[in-house]
């Protein structure tokens, strides 16, 4: 006769860890001086909802009960995180991001 052992694995989770990490649907396009982001966030509350943002990266998450919706995008293109603005209503997050303008950072150059 064999003995079999059984083991039991026990997992502990804690309540506010999340259970499935989900990419949101998300759309980026520029306009003008600006580069527009649209994020879909349903059910998440204002509170909910942390960004970060460098000058060519951000990086956005959000809970919601059993999810955390989480989306780190590389722009491509330099901006002025100092100088966005973020507007969230009925599940939809829109972020306006000032595009860099080396330009506007120039110093001016006179002739003695």
């Amino acid at each position: 006769m064999a003995v079999v052992e059984q083991k039991t694995e026990v997992k502990t989770e804690e309540k506010d860890s999340p259970r499935y990490r989900i990419t949101p649907r998300y759309g980026v396009w520029t306009d003008d001086d600006k580069l527009i982001l649209q994020v879909a966030l349903p059910g998440v509350k204002k509170d909910a909802i942390e960004m970060k943002a460098l000058s060519d990266y951000f990086t956005l998450r959000a809970k919601r009960a059993d999810i955390l919706y989480a989306l780190d995008l590389d722009f491509g293109e330099e901006i002025e995180p100092d100088k966005s603005s973020a507007k969230y209503e009925e599940g939809l997050l829109r972020i306006e991001f000032k595009k860099y303008n080396p330009l506007e950072h120039a110093y001016e150059v006179k002739i003695e």
